[in-house]
């Protein structure tokens, strides 16, 4: 007798040996243009002169499959990359923010947000307008949330550590757009791990989709009176995917509506939708009308990915009365932070801080937010917000962090100095460089247009500042 696959049971919904043939497969190389740093014409030319072959990913504009004729230096040590420009993210799991369609000015939660693709995703479309709250429940996986939102410049979010339940009930119909993807079985992220079908008997099946039912609700009652929910997995079990959504719209029957995807402007791919559309729509059955999107593995050659859009039509709870914290971060006084931002101007000649931003402090450190950041009412203290922003010296009124300066200071007129590649891979390699004898203190490095960092110069010598993760990324390769 031969061994029974986990896969063995979507024989009647898709064509078997192609699941089992794909999923054997390693993944394409997929990544996305972070628009707060950079733009796709950037990296097309980047690419272009590097010899990459980019193919659009179908449903997000910003997203390519990249494949590389000479992999001598990995793609993750690429400098584009390491300051930000672009970030690795599965062409599927794109696709849950596409729908999403976060709008500038929007109150935005995405309740299980780590390790932050889709946060740093949603946020790049905000451009820096509106509040994003990120939320998740483990230090671990905020530190890698939080590194991720850093380093991809976001300055209008507020980090939180909670369980996603809390929100429904603490934050009843507060935001304009609510992502849950949510924790599951992982089946269709068999491609790039192997153990991930070591997971999934019966009993692992059922925890997973009843944690998902709970965050799903929780999502609805936190989402305002028309607006939108979109609930996510990276499996292919019906009962996490389908069987969950159903269950919420039985429970909310008169008060939550299926929008379909396919008539949706994602990006042109309405068209590619209806694949993944009627995918679901067999896997439901006879008694299926629900327009969902089920995406197998070897439907666009991607992870396996399961996607479900629903409007809030009519309220689901009443709003309890919660008391209301304050940031842990406070603003500076505003005599402090015109001077901060009066010295910036000068030495850089050009604004690090714009219009509608605060510089907060946090105690040992200053991180920059903005003004809607600020009157975001919260009824928890939160983890973290912002973007790191820098110190006080005795010297100067700040010193900006390599974030701030990796953000702004590509613009930067004075007090900038640009280095060729060699000077580029002695700085990798973490070393001092030379630069102009007339060059003083803090200087902004830029490299072809890019601000790669900061350095410290003094008597024609460049003392090298970039972030140690940095260095020590590029060791092997600079």
């Amino acid at each position: 007798m031969s061994e029974v696959h986990p896969f063995d049971r979507y024989a009647k919904f898709t064509n078997l040996a192609l699941l089992k043939e794909y999923s054997a497969k390693p993944l394409r190389r997929c990544v996305r243009v972070n628009t707060i740093l950079s733009s796709v014409e950037k990296l097309t030319q980047w690419g272009t002169e590097k010899g990459w072959q980019l193919e659009p990913v179908p449903w997000c504009k910003e997203g390519f499959f990249v494949e590389r004729e000479d992999r001598t230096v990995p793609l993750g040590k690429d400098l584009m990359h390491l300051l930000g420009h672009f970030y690795f993210q599965e062409a599927s799991s794109m696709l849950p923010v596409e729908l999403l369609d976060p709008q500038p000015g929007e109150n935005i939660l995405d309740m299980a947000a780590a390790p932050g693709s889709k946060s740093t995703q949603i946020a790049a479309k905000m451009r820096g307008r509106g509040v994003l709250v990120a939320n998740d429940m483990e230090d671990r996986r905020i530190k890698t949330l939080r590194e991720a939102l850093n380093r991809s410049g976001v300055t209008n979010v507020i980090i939180t550590k909670k369980i996603g339940q809390w929100f429904g009930e603490n934050m009843t119909g507060r935001f304009d757009r609510v992502l849950i993807d949510a924790p599951c079985t992982a089946q269709g992220t068999v491609r790039k791990d192997a153990q991930a079908l070591n997971f999934t008997s019966d009993h692992s099946i059922g925890k997973a989709a009843k944690l998902q039912r709970e965050l799903l609700e929780s999502a609805v009652h936190a989402t305002k009176i028309g607006g939108r929910i979109v609930y996510s997995t990276c499996t292919l079990c019906p009962e996490e995917n389908e069987e969950v959504v159903r269950s919420i719209l039985n429970k909310f029957s008169t008060q939550l509506e299926v929008s379909d995807p396919r008539k949706m402007s994602v990006n042109g791919a309405e068209k590619k939708l209806g694949a993944a559309v009627k995918d679901s729509l067999k896997v439901q059955g006879s008694a299926g009308d629900m327009p969902l999107l089920r995406i197998w593995p070897h439907t666009y050659d991607t992870e396996g990915f399961f996607c479900a859009v629903l409007t809030k039509t009519a309220p689901t709870r009443p709003a309890e009365k919660v008391e209301i914290k304050h940031l842990r971060e406070k603003p500076l006084p505003v005599g402090v932070q015109r001077e901060i931002r009066t010295f910036l101007r000068t030495r850089y000649g050009t604004d690090i801080v714009e219009d509608g931003e605060q510089i907060l402090d946090r105690g040992d450190h200053l991180v920059l937010t903005t003004d809607q950041v600020l009157k975001f009412k919260l009824p928890t203290v939160d983890y973290a917000a912002g973007l790191p922003f820098g110190k006080r010296l005795r010297d100067v009124p700040v010193y900006i962090d390599h974030e701030m300066a990796v953000l702004r200071g590509s613009a930067a007129t004075e007090n900038s100095y640009t280095v060729d590649d060699g000077q580029l891979q002695q700085l990798l390699q973490g070393k001092d460089i030379a630069c102009d004898s007339s060059l003083r203190n803090h200087v902004l490095l830029h490299y072809r247009g890019l601000c790669i960092g900061r350095g410290r110069a003094y008597m024609g010598t460049l003392k090298n500042h970039l972030p140690r993760w940095m260095i020590y990324h590029m060791q092997d390769v600079a």
